[in-house]
This record gives structure tokens, C-alpha cells and sequence, in this order.
């Protein structure tokens, strides 16, 4: 059996492992590689038959002529003439060859080179002579010699490596670099003698014809290798054909230095650039054949190392021909933005606009990926500070704030340093950390105002965590400042010394500067939903304008700063922060304020009387929460019977609805208290105990308290408020009614069959009124309630509701007001403690403004009777 090649395959990306003829398919081959792929050729399928003419070819053919030689025959040779000549053959190669047997010896290879190396070799009569013959090529170059350090270093791995196999054919053998540039040539020659004196006796009669002046081509176009003895033509056509043989054996070098010797260096060059077989070599030689072949050459070369993503490279070489925006161009479309900018800034003009747009858009690039530093790099190289700042500013942390404040105010961005420098403030508030947020502070002068409010924060905390040490339980410490605080004054008093000691707050102009500043900045409502330190923050805000008020003796200003403190924590549904405030701020209510302000402006009057009211407000809920020891001796005739739970769930509850929404007490505390009368009547039993002096003392105090809150019985604000509710009520039905409406016309959209639907529609609308409605009672006031009333009927009422809340003085309106009926309410749950005439006046004001549903069922125990 003739071992042939069948065929060539192509497709490992690694170097080749193994082959595996199919044990079932004999038209199957496998193979596995290095590339972690396994890969099932069809012989019948395959298109190739011989290894490509490429770049990795080449390589391949170069590792092959490293690879020792097997011997077909053994012939006694001289000692020490043996290793001369295959060291003479082997430098013939040049240093390309010592350099691929130093990358295999070194374990390195090309990830090709295994598929081609199982590729096997044509017949080839040129190569065969060329390779049986060792000898041969010592003989082509009988000058060139190599130092004995370097022959040493290539013989040695040559004789060491010699295969111990039995001769076989050269059809068996892997494709050999030759070991002569010349191989046609050389073969011819070391042919039978009987050729060799032919060809003697055919070279003399060229060259007699030489003599008489006469072309010897045409004599030697079988002879080509007689054309090194004689005209240069012939020699033409003998390069040309030794240049073709070397071409389709895989060796492109050899042919281009054929072509070199033959002075076509034009040629050559052109050839390696369609090709894509540009070298290093030929592109320094490429200057020889003129500036525009050689900047022809240098871009075809550039084009191919883009091809094999060699950018950089490709660049270097692009400079070298002074094309300086196309290779900032190439490596700015490949990402190799750093390079890029090396290059233009050194080898373009400062003002260069690519060099500004390389910045620009790497930054975007670095930004989008989260690289916030290295964007704001590029962008200050890029001329714009203010870029830097923002992209500095992204991701929000204390650091990276406190840099981009200190970036913008050495870039003169001060005003965008100063609102930078605010939001650091702020997150370190949120860590409590009140020393580093007046660091931060310090650096702006028009953030003086902000320095005021946020030490009022920290002595408004520092107060709060003094009263109350076991709402405390923050993980971080609270890194507060070493003031000396005065606690023999006011609040306000306490605060403003420190303002003047610690802040520098020495004159009246700088407090009116501070004051109007801060009058400026106007924060959002506060909701349930927000962050208790951010309401605790807004609530210092305030404050600190009523501080600054009362020092500049501005009292209009105060009350209505110190109202919108407590109504912001009222409505931030924490009761009992604004208790704590009113207890801090106010701590003997509000008669003194009231003496200080002009009784002549009718605002600050309505101002102080809603602030009374939510300071009166507070004060009846702790009454209501805190009873006297001896209440329920005194509230046992007014409490009807009722059941009675253990004392463990009275107290449970009576905790709860201490720490309840206000808005939600006349519902739900009061329907508790109602229930759970037995079980405080019982805990109050068991205290009678006490001394009776301090009893009635607590007594005439609580009746004072209680007395002061005659104020939240104000009959013009109790209809306000119900035409308010009115309203509000209407609105939502109609708001019910576009909903349900939407609805509606959802499902006709999404339904197929219309009877489903309204079975389903019914089915809904029993189970809400069953929810709605638990009990009989309840059935037939729901009942009332969901009458079908038409959208006319509703923008009616709406109208005529409206209509009657104009007529309503606009002094009312301005202020915030407690709740009137919650009020009346919570004073007819104090039992006996209530004086009688304040009983009284609750109870007709929640008989003739309590007609909505929670009202009316919350009272009518107490209308009843």
C-alpha cells in the first residue's frame, strides 16, 4: 500500500493530538486537538488536497527543515567532515531557521502546525534529490562559514535527535526546508555521469554559439540549469524556475530572495503585498526601489498586520511614513485609546481638536463602564473641569464627593463646589458624623447658613437621645463636638451661644444674612414615607430660622418657623417627635411667644393659635395616655360595662395606640379604649393605694392641662374641616368610579364571552359589599352609602361643597389645624377629668359635625347617652 496524502483538512485551531480512522464509517475520520474540539472529516467531502500557500505554511516548512533528517543509506564518512557539512547546509538556511529550532526546543509551536505536519507529501522530483542528498548543498556555498559558538549550538540537537528507523521512501517524509536556494540546479548536477558529460558537450555548443553572436536560449530551454555557466537570460530563466519551485513547496522567502538577487525588487514587493506575505525585511528594504513603492509597500503591510490584529503595530509603521492621523485613527477604532493619545500629543499640535475628541470619548466610554476616576482624568486633559466634576460626582459616595467639591473649587466652579460640598454634608448627617460634615462646610463661605442648621441638628439629636436613651440603637457612634452647652437657658438660647462661640456668629448682620439665605431654600413636604433623618433635618431647618428669627427679635417670623417644624413632623406621622419638639421648644407653652408678637397682624395671630393648638394637642393625648392613679374610681360611672381582657393586652394596646398616626386615633383608640374600659377600671383598682396629696395635685394639674385645650374647640374650624372631609370624599368617589370604569371596559377588551364576565362582575361586587358590610347593622349603613348616585349628582355636590368652603375666611385656610372631632373625641374618653362644660362643648361639636361613617361610630356611646 502506497502511503499517499488523502486529503487536507482545516478547521483545529490547536495543535493536533490525535487522528482516528471511524471503526464503523470507513468514509470517517476523527481528530482531536489542543483547541478542546473534536472534529469528524468526511473523505469524500473534503475540497483540499494540499496544504495553503500562506504565512502559516511557511512557518510550518521552516519548523520542518529543523526537524533531523532520516538516513536511507549508510556510508562510511570521514571522521569530523559529517557535522561540517550539515552545519554549513543548515546555516544556508539563515538565522530564520536557528530561530523556529530555538522556539521548538523552548516548547514553543505553531497552533497550526500539527494539521499541517499530518499532511503528507507530493511526489516532487526537485525535493526528493534535494533531500537524499545531504551532502549536496555543502557545495553551493563554499565561502560562507559560521563561528564555532553558533555551529556548535545547532549540531549538537541534530545528532542527538537522529532517528534510529529503517530507510523509507521520501514519499513517507514531511516536506524539508532545501537545504539550498538553488535545488533544481543542484539536483541536475549530481546526476549520472553520463548526464553530467552531456551536459558538458550541450554547454559547449551554447556557449561556441555565444561566440558567433547568436541567442543559446532557445538551446537551453530543457537544460535550464546550464544557465548558471552561461548569458544572463538563461540565468533569468533559471531563478524563475527555481523561484516557482520554492513557491509551490511553500517556501515564499526563498523565492523573494531569489527575486532580490535577480534585481526585480519591485516585483517582489508587489507580489508579498497581494499575497500578504510583507516581512519586516522587505519593508526595510522596500526604500531602495523608491518613496512611493516603499510608502506603497508600508501601508500594504500595515493592512496586513491589521489583519492580524497587530494594531499597534500597524500604527508604528504607519508613523514611519508620516501618516499620523491615520494611525491615531486605526488605533482609536480599535480601542487603543491610551496609544492613541500618546501619539497625537506627541506628534500633533497642542490645539489639535482629534486630541480633545480622543479625551472626550474615552471618558464616555470610561463612564459608561463605571471607571469614574480614570473619566474625570480625561476629561481635565480634555479642558473641561466641569465634566470632571459631574463624573466624579456619579457614583455619590462621601469620598467621591468631598473630591469633586474640592476638584470644582480649584477649577473656579464654586457654586457647583458648594452644592457638592452640601450633598457630602448630608450623607455624613446620615451617618451621624456631625464633625466631618462641619469640615466639609467650613471650606464655603455662602454655606454658613447651612453650618447653622446642622449644628442645631446635633444638639437637637444630642437632646432628643438625652431624653429618650433607649430609642438609641444605631450600630455607628455618634461622633459629636466638645460645645460647652449652657442647660440653664433656653433651647434657643443654648443654641445661638454656640452659634457665637464655635461658629463665629458675632453680629446681628451676619444672623440676618444666615436667616435670609436659608429663607431661600424651600424643602418638600414631609410624608410617611420619609427618612426619619431627612424629617429630622427639614424639622432643623426650620427651627434655625426661628432661632435666627428670635435673636434679629423677628417673633412673626418664629412662630410661623417654629409651626412649620411641628407641623412637618405631624405630618410625617410621627407623633411623638413633634410631642418631643413641643416639650424642647416650648416647654411652658405658648403664652410667652404670644406677648411677644404684634396683636395688630391678624397672620402671626392665627399662626401662634394653630401652633397652641397642636401644643394642646400633644398635651391631651399624654393626658389621655398617662392617666391619673385614681381614674378609674373617678371614670368608673361614666364607662359603661363591657368586656374585659387581661391587663397584659390593655397595656399592649394602649402602647400601640400611643405610637399610632394621630389621623387614625378617632377610629381606632378610641374603639379600643372603648373595649378595653373593664381592664383599665381593673388596673386602676389596684392603685388606689397611693398617697391622696400627690393624687390631687396631679388632679388640678391635669384640669389645667385640660382647660388649656379649649383652644382645639373651635367651632369655624370644626365645619372647615368637615366641609373639607366632603370633599375629599366626593373626590374619591368619582376617583372610584373612573377606576372601576377602567376597569370595566379592561375586561370587555380581554373577555370572549360577555355572560362570564358579568356573572364575575357580580360575584366581585357581592363579595365587596359583604366585606364592606360584616354585620347587619353595618349592611344597612353601607347600603346607605353605596346608593348609585349619577356623575352628575357627584359634580354637584362637589360644586356646592366648594362653593361653601369659599365662604370660609382665608385666615382659616393658611394654617394647619388639629383635628376638631379627634379632639372632641379623646376628651370625652378622659371620663370625669374632663371638666363638664368642655364635655359638653365636645359633645355638640361631634353631634353637629361628626356625619361621617368613622366619626359617627366612634362617638355613638357618647351621643347615645
Amino acid at each position: 500500500m502506497k502511503e499517499e496524502p488523502l486529503c487536507n483538512y482545516r478547521g483545529h485551531q490547536g495543535r493536533l493530538l490525535s487522528v482516528q480512522w471511524s471503526p464503523v464509517d470507513p468514509d470517517s475520520v476523527y481528530t482531536g486537538a489542543d483547541d478542546f474540539s473534536v472534529h469528524k472529516w468526511c473523505i469524500s467531502k473534503q475540497e483540499h488536497t494540499r496544504p495553503p500557500q500562506g504565512k502559516k505554511s511557511i512557518e510550518l516548512e521552516k519548523k520542518r527543515s529543523m526537524q533531523p533528517k532520516v538516513k536511507t543509506k549508510k556510508k562510511k564518512k570521514p571522521i569530523g567532515k559529517s557535522p561540517a557539512k550539515q552545519d554549513l547546509s543548515d546555516a544556508t538556511n539563515g538565522d530564520e531557521s536557528m530561530k523556529e529550532m530555538l522556539l521548538e526546543e523552548n516548547g514553543v509551536s505553531d497552533h497550526e502546525g500539527e494539521k499541517e505536519a499530518q499532511e503528507a507529501e507530493m511526489p516532487d522530483k526537485v525535493s526528493t534529490t534535494v533531500s537524499k542528498d545531504t551532502s549536496s548543498s555543502a557545495y553551493d556555498h563554499p565561502s560562507f562559514s559560521l563561528p564555532k559558538p553558533f555551529v556548535t549550538q545547532k549540531a549538537t540537537p541534530v545528532k542527538k535527535d537522529l532517528p534510529k528507523e529503517k530507510p523509507t521512501s521520501y514519499a513517507t517524509l514531511k516536506k524539508r526546508k532545501p537545504r539550498s536556494i538553488l535545488p533544481f540546479s543542484t539536483f541536475m548536477d549530481h546526476r549520472s555521469k553520463d548526464e553530467l558529460h552531456e551536459d558538458c558537450l550541450r554547454l559547449a555548443a551554447c556557449l561556441k554559439t555565444k561566440d558567433n553572436n547568436e541567442d543559446v536560449s532557445p538551446d537551453l530551454e530543457d537544460h535550464i540549469h546550464l544557465g548558471l555557466f552561461t548569458d544572463r537570460a538563461s540565468l533569468h530563466k533559471m531563478i524563475d524556475v527555481e523561484g516557482k519551485h520554492h513557491l509551490e513547496n511553500g517556501h515564499p522567502e526563498l523565492f523573494q530572495q531569489l527575486m532580490l538577487w535577480k534585481g526585480d525588487m519591485k516585483g517582489v514587493l508587489q507580489a508579498a503585498a497581494e499575497r500578504g506575505e510583507l516581512t519586516d525585511q522587505l519593508v526595510a528594504i522596500s526604500p531602495m526601489v523608491g518613496y512611493q513603492a516603499w510608502v506603497l509597500t508600508v501601508e500594504a503591510f500595515a493592512k496586513q498586520l491589521c489583519f492580524q490584529e497587530q494594531y499597534v503595530k500597524a500604527a508604528t509603521h504607519l508613523l514611519s511614513i508620516h501618516k499620523v492621523y491615520e494611525a491615531v485613527e486605526l488605533l482609536k477604532v480599535n480601542n487603543f485609546y491610551r496609544e492613541a493619545i500618546v501619539i497625537a500629543k506627541a506628534r500633533l499640535r497642542p490645539e489639535d481638536p482629534i486630541l480633545k475628541d480622543l479625551y472626550t470619548t474615552w471618558a464616555a466610554l470610561l463612564e459608561k463602564d463605571g471607571h469614574y476616576s480614570m473619566a474625570a482624568k480625561c476629561y481635565l486633559g480634555a479642558s473641561s473641569p466641569y465634566d470632571a466634576v459631574k463624573v466624579l460626582a456619579k457614583k455619590g459616595d462621601v469620598t467621591s464627593l468631598r473630591t469633586a467639591a474640592e476638584l470644582a473649587l480649584i477649577s473656579g466652579e464654586e457654586e457647583l463646589s458648594a452644592n457638592l460640598s452640601f450633598r457630602c454634608a448630608q450623607n455624613l448627617l446620615l451617618s451621624r458624623n456631625w464633625v466631618g460634615a462641619q469640615e466639609v462646610l467650613q471650606q464655603h463661605k455662602t454655606l454658613f447658613g447651612q453650618r447653622l442648621v446642622f449644628c442645631l441638628n446635633e444638639l437637637l439629636c444630642k437632646r432628643l437621645s438625652e431624653r429618650n436613651p433607649c430609642d438609641q440603637k444605631s450600630p455607628v457612634p455618634p461622633c459629636y463636638h466638645s460645645w460647652e452647652l449652657n442647660r440653664d437657658v433656653s433651647f434657643f438660647d443654648m443654641v445661638i451661644e454656640v452659634w457665637q462661640n464655635a461658629l463665629g456668629m458675632d453680629t446681628t448682620q451676619q444672623a440676618t444674612g444666615a436667616r435670609e439665605q436659608l429663607r431661600s431654600i424651600e424643602h418638600p413636604p414631609s410624608t410617611s414615607n420619609a427618612h426619619p433623618k431627612q424629617v429630622l433635618f427639614h424639622i432643623s431647618h426650620d427651627l434655625t430660622l426661628a432661632a435666627l428669627s428670635s435673636h434679629t427679635a423677628t417673633w412673626d417670623e418664629a412662630v410661623k418657623s417654629i409651626l412649620g417644624a411641628v407641623t412637618r413632623s405631624y405630618d410625617a406621622g410621627n407623633f411623638t417627635l413633634m410631642q418631643e419638639i413641643c416639650s424642647i421648644i416650648l416647654p411652658e407653652g405658648c403664652d410667652n411667644l404670644r406677648h411677644k408678637l404684634d396683636s395688630t397682624n391678624s397672620q402671626s395671630m392665627d399662626a401662634c393659635r394653630s401652633l397652641e393648638g397642636f401644643v394642646a394637642y400633644g398635651l391631651l393625648y399624654d393626658l389621655w395616655w398617662n392617666p391619673p392613679k385614681d381614674s378609674s374610681v373617678l371614670q368608673k360611672p361614666v364607662l359603661d360595662p363591657g368586656p374585659c381582657p387581661s391587663e397584659q393586652t390593655a397595656l399592649e394596646k394602649s402602647y400601640i395606640s400611643s405610637h399610632c398616626s394621630p389621623e387614625e386615633t378617632p377610629d381606632q383608640t378610641a374603639a379600643e379604649m372603648d373595649e378595653n374600659r373593664c381592664a383599665t377600671s381593673e388596673i386602676c383598682r389596684c392603685e388606689t393605694e397611693s398617697d391622696s396629696t400627690t393624687s390631687s395635685l396631679y388632679l388640678e394639674d391635669s384640669q389645667s392641662k385640660l382647660n388649656g385645650c379649649k383652644v382645639l374647640l373651635s367651632e369655624e374650624i370644626a365645619a372647615l374641616q368637615n366641609t373639607q372631609r366632603d370633599i375629599a370624599e366626593v373626590q374619591q368617589i368619582l376617583a372610584d368610579m373612573i377606576h372601576q370604569h377602567q376597569q370595566q371596559r379592561n375586561n370587555l377588551q380581554e373577555s370572549t364571552n360577555g355572560s362570564t364576565q358579568e356573572s364575575n362582575m357580580q360575584q366581585s361586587s357581592e363579595t365587596e359589599s359583604d366585606k364592606l358590610c360584616p354585620d347587619s347593622s353595618q349592611l344597612t349603613c353601607k347600603d346607605e352609602v353605596k346608593e348609585p348616585v349619577t356623575l352628575p349628582e357627584l359634580t354637584k355636590q362637589l360644586l356646592q361643597a366648594k362653593q361653601k368652603l369659599a365662604e370660609f375666611p382665608d385666615n382659616l385656610k393658611v394654617f394647619p389645624f388639629p383635628d376638631v372631632l379627634e379632639c372632641c373625641l379623646v376628651l370625652l374618653h378622659t371620663g370625669s377629668h374632663c371638666p363638664r362644660q368642655l364635655r359638653q362643648q365636645a359633645s355638640d361639636l361631634l353631634r353637629k359635625h361628626g356625619n361621617a361613617g368613622i366619626y359617627e361610630k366612634a362617638g355613638r356611646r357618647f351621643l347615645s347617652s
